[in-house]
């Protein structure tokens, strides 16, 4: 049985698609200007815009480029097939949703007003790439926690869809596990 396919898996299938001048056109398009080949500009683009995003900016600099009427039905297909969960490997965020919102947009307000190790979670959240050097550096800018957890919340946490999030809430049952564990009721 083969593995469903995931976002990365997707994107680079229609990288290799594209002929060099189309990819140079697209990482011209986005100032990507090393010669990074599919594989390496999947990476670049995931790590960069989370896999959702990576989805939603390949198709937008596919357009922009002119490419997407050979492949506006090719895109439709994966788009949706993203959307959807189907393409990756089990739909994330499903374990962790409350009344269709994830726990963390759920506890949003509690969170923002109680997490309490907000630089250690910063920093796993960087070496997880969840959020960016710049991100990282303009929520550290803040002078309270609370503060930090608002811009979190409201710029890198808004962006990075329900793999990121979920990842999010595992750190912090890893760093606030009595905080997760009260907010869960147990």
């Amino acid at each position: 049985m083969s593995r469903p396919k995931t976002v990365g898996d997707i994107l680079i299938g229609v990288f290799e698609d594209l002929g060099e001048a189309e990819l140079t056109k697209f990482r011209v398009h986005k100032s990507i200007v090393e010669k990074t080949g599919p594989v390496d500009l999947v990476d670049l683009l995931t790590r960069t815009f989370t896999e959702d995003g990576a989805v939603n900016v390949d198709i937008e600099v596919l357009g922009a480029i002119n490419f997407q009427v050979s492949h506006e039905a090719y895109f439709t297909a994966h788009r949706s097939c993203v959307t959807s969960g189907v393409a990756m490997a089990g739909a994330p965020g499903t374990k962790n949703m409350i009344k269709d919102k994830h726990f963390v947009d759920h506890h949003r307000t509690a969170l923002i007003d109680r997490v309490s190790q907000v630089e250690p979670l910063l920093d796993r959240l960087l070496e997880r790439g969840i959020i960016i050097q710049n991100a990282y550096s303009e929520v550290r800018a803040n002078r309270t926690n609370q503060k930090k957890m608002r811009e979190l919340f409201d710029g890198p946490l808004k962006a990075c869809g329900p793999k990121g999030k979920d990842i999010f809430l595992d750190i912090l049952m890893d760093l606030e596990p009595f905080l997760i564990s009260d907010l869960k009721g147990e």
